[in-house]
């Protein structure tokens, strides 16, 4: 997906929908610049991570389809300070 491009997210999120992928549990956008990554679950989880950095990965539960793509939206478009100030939980559970 190129940056801002909006348009794959619900495609991205709607893949959620369908069997459960052992392997791939999860679909996700990402930051090259930061490398801050945003990874979604079937199970309505969020996760927020920077795997290149020490800081805390963060999570939330019971979170919708459209708030899912809002917050991927917001990835995308670089808005990471958007994201940051979201009410997350620390850790992945």
């Amino acid at each position: 997906m190129d940056e801002g491009d909006l348009s794959a997210i619900g495609a991205l999120v709607a893949e959620l929908d369908g069997p459960v992928d052992q392997e791939h549990p999860d679909v996700a956008v990402s930051d090259d610049e930061s490398g801050w990554t945003l990874s979604a679950f079937q199970s309505g989880r969020l996760v927020w991570e920077n795997p290149d950095t020490d800081d805390e990965p963060r999570h939330m539960v019971g979170v919708s389809r459209s708030e899912m793509s809002r917050v991927m939206s917001l990835v995308a478009t670089g808005d990471l300070g958007d994201v940051e100030s979201l009410e997350w939980l620390p850790g992945y559970q």
